[in-house]
């Protein structure tokens, strides 16, 4: 599991999408709203206060955050530029280790993986993906659960459990920990409001599992039946693609 950053986050009047973050760095953006985080910040903060069972307090923040503080389903996608990139290296990488082949890693070759503690190779590749920009840390929690989540139960690295579905729930699990990180870094103080560590666990629970079903219902089509046909650059798009759907779902939360 990922962990919350302590961060106060980003500012109302903070670009809508960082320049390292822009999938699309040609395309002109909007000026942000000076309160666009303001309205989700006060559902998710009564939703924590809740201990994590308001439901619909929950949808009111994804909805007001999807639309208000992300800029919309059009403007979203833009700013998991970067962490879409480095999802792509990883199935890249994982999709060599899978057919035997170097995943062409700086410092990582199949001897170094080969037969290794899971815990010691999933840590070189890692350190190899992590790009060194403003998204650094959100993309090594989500790498680092993704491979973790893959390579479940494995005392030592081993290619032959790298199949096609291993690959799939993987690359749903890495967009998944994206998405809640940069929700959760986008909250200000909103978990905060949590009574006791209770609270603050159930809630960060709640929002995981429902940020995990949005990625699986909207990327889990794409993925299936499709992985040996796939390169890191079109996991690249699919990843983008399903930010853009789950976005058009939690739009409609907002009434």
């Amino acid at each position: 599991m990922g962990t919350s950053f302590s961060s106060p986050g980003p500012g109302s009047n903070s670009p809508l999408v960082p320049p390292w973050a822009d999938s699309e760095p040609n395309e002109p953006l909007a000026v942000p709203d000076g309160q666009r985080f303001r309205e989700f910040r006060t559902h998710l903060g009564k939703f924590v206060s809740s201990g994590g069972g308001d439901t619909e307090r929950l949808g009111a923040s994804l909805g007001s955050y999807a639309r208000r503080a992300t800029g919309g389903g059009t403007v979203a996608p833009r700013r998991f530029g970067a962490m879409a990139r480095a999802g792509g290296a990883l199935f890249d990488a994982m999709a060599a280790l899978r057919d035997g082949q170097d995943p062409s890693l700086p410092g990582v070759d199949l001897g170094t993986l080969d037969g290794r503690p899971t815990e010691v190779a999933i840590g070189l590749l890692v350190d190899a993906l992590v790009p060194p920009n403003g998204d650094a840390d959100r993309i090594r929690v989500a790498l680092n659960d993704a491979l973790s989540e893959a390579m479940e139960g494995q005392a030592a690295f081993d290619f032959d459990h790298i199949t096609d579905d291993v690959i799939a729930d993987m690359m749903i699990a890495y967009l998944t920990e994206c998405i809640y990180e940069q929700i959760v870094l986008d909250s200000g103080d909103a978990f905060a409001k949590a009574k006791d560590a209770g609270q603050y666990d159930r809630s960060e629970r709640a929002l995981r599992e429902l940020v995990r079903a949005a990625a699986d219902k909207h990327m889990a089509p794409l993925l299936a039946g499709n992985v040996r046909q796939m390169s890191g650059r079109t996991i690249r798009d699919v990843q983008l693609r399903a930010v853009k759907d789950i976005w058009a779902e939690w739009e409609a939360y907002e009434k």
